[in-house]
């Protein structure tokens, strides 16, 4: 098992275990516990402080991703790289922190009517900025040393997991919504210093600059990959982000809340997608640097095949459940079905195309994977400006989906002219095929009177139908392998 497999599975099972949690914090308990108006405001404030906070790290983590490996070199302690990432965080910082405050009164003149709460806590963007930053430096530079594992876990389970203790906490009546939206920003932060904590501990962190390493060549290429990172990071940011900011925008936080739990669903498809993405990026880096085209298209299909039969999985199980899901939020939540529809069928096309963004951001045609999230960065502005009016929050979903798609075909098209990678093979269709089976089976099974038996049946059949389809098709080796090994455990468990 290669050095991705094997860290996207564990990423992806921590990640799992991260969305049950949250499942019962943000699904079962906080729409119960906090109104809409605390719900959008916590979402706002993540949502804010992430566009700052990636531009703080003014583009270094493109740097790290594409030049590290020439900076490689344990024992002269990576050539003085992790000085630059501690340097470049505080500099950003600066430029980050300058640019709120002179901002911050026109986010307060927008905000004081229709979303009083966030200009109550308007300050605790700025905690929130900092250790967010040194997070995503922190977290790549550890990502490029092999270990895509620890900020998986940080930010989705151990995060998660503190954000249940504290809405428990709520519920006994032991803080109030302040304390609450306290501990929550401490559990945002926290992983940042956790990381910087194990770098040095592991001697990682090394912080003694060796400047002369980087010749005036070398530096121009780190600054203009900088340059273009701050783009292209943004852009990644903003398609999570913008959605949410524009909805508070026309319609303040109650709707903003309601849109962001909706949305929660969807994104669970894309958590496989998260671990495959921080360890794929070295791998394929080093297999650049060596202009290895078959080890990078080999990622490629694995990862577009893989990474679309967990998606539709999991799309199958939403869509069949939907009545389910509304069943379980309060009565305000209705009417959300189309939102987690539309994000969750933009984000299977994302995980359909596997790599495809780390293959370009990583190859020596970087610069255009900055032009193209660019032009993701208009099309998600455009479609929220032009949807949410006409469609309220289905439309913030509707335009989700669409940017989510045209950037996704955009660059599928490009890898397959100019590098003549390209994805999707039969397999594919027969994955499509055995989906629609189980989508169709799951949707065919009369409603029942209780939800929990309602869900437990209908997953069961879809989970069945579907990994059988799997199994019969022989649509990924390493699918098929990994449900015989299950199916095998189950067999010894009953014999035992």
């Amino acid at each position: 098992m290669g050095i991705i497999q094997r860290q996207t599975i564990k990423g992806s099972v921590y990640s799992y275990l991260g969305v049950i949690t949250g499942f019962f914090a943000t699904a079962l308990i906080m729409p119960r516990l906090l109104s809409s108006n605390q719900i959008g405001l916590i979402n706002v404030l993540a949502a804010i402080s992430a566009l700052y906070a990636q531009f703080s790290t003014l583009g270094f983590t493109n740097v790290t991703t594409r030049m590290f490996s020439w900076f490689r070199n344990p024992e002269k302690n990576h050539n003085g790289f992790a000085f630059l990432v501690i340097l470049t965080g505080f500099a950003g910082f600066a430029l980050a922190l300058a640019a709120f405050l002179i901002l911050k009164p026109h986010l307060i003149e927008n905000n004081i009517e229709k979303s009083p709460l966030l200009v109550e806590y308007i300050w605790y963007l700025i905690p929130l900025i900092f250790f967010r930053m040194f997070f995503l430096l922190l977290d790549n530079y550890n990502k490029v040393l092999y270990d895509a594992i620890t900020g998986t876990v940080l930010s989705d389970f151990v995060f998660r997991l503190t954000n249940l203790l504290l809405l428990g906490a709520f519920f006994m009546k032991w803080i109030d919504f302040p304390q609450y939206l306290i501990g929550y920003v401490v559990a945002i932060c926290f992983p940042a210093v956790y990381l910087a904590v194990m770098l040095l501990w592991r001697r990682q962190l090394h912080l003694r600059p060796q400047l002369r390493f980087i010749s005036p060549p070398f530096r121009k290429e780190m600054i203009v990959m900088g340059i273009y990172g701050i783009v292209s990071g943004l852009s990644s940011v903003a398609l999570v982000s913008i959605d949410k900011i524009m909805v508070n925008g026309f319609f303040g936080l109650s709707l903003t809340g309601i849109y962001s739990i909706s949305s929660y669903f969807a994104t669970i498809i894309l958590i496989p997608n998260r671990a495959l993405s921080k360890i794929s990026s070295a791998v394929l880096a080093d297999a650049w640097k060596d202009n290895n085209l078959q080890s990078i298209n080999s990622i490629y299909y694995k990862s577009s095949i893989n990474q679309l039969l967990a998606g539709c999985l999991l799309f199958i199980l939403m869509a069949a459940n939907l009545h389910n899901i509304f069943t379980i939020l309060p009565p305000e939540y209705a009417g959300g079905e189309m939102v987690i529809v539309f994000i969750s069928l933009g984000n299977l096309f994302a995980v359909a195309t596997g790599v495809s963004a780390n293959i370009l951001a990583t190859s020596s045609r970087y610069k255009v994977h900055t032009y193209q999230v660019g032009i993701l960065i208009v099309l998600t502005v455009v479609t929220n400006l032009v949807f949410i009016p006409l469609l309220g929050i289905n439309g913030a979903a509707l335009a989700s989906m669409t940017s989510t798609v045209i950037f996704s075909v955009i660059r599928i098209v490009y890898l397959k002219k100019k590098m003549d990678l390209f994805p999707f093979r039969s397999g594919h269709l027969r994955l499509l095929a055995v989906s629609a089976v189980a989508l169709l089976a799951g949707m065919l099974i009369p409603r029942m009177n209780y939800w929990m038996v309602d869900l437990v049946i209908r997953c069961t059949t879809i989970v069945v139908l579907f990994m059988a389809g799997i199994l019969i098709t022989n649509v990924s080796e390493e699918a098929g392998a990994m449900v015989k090994q299950a199916w095998s455990l189950v067999q010894r468990a009953r014999t035992k």
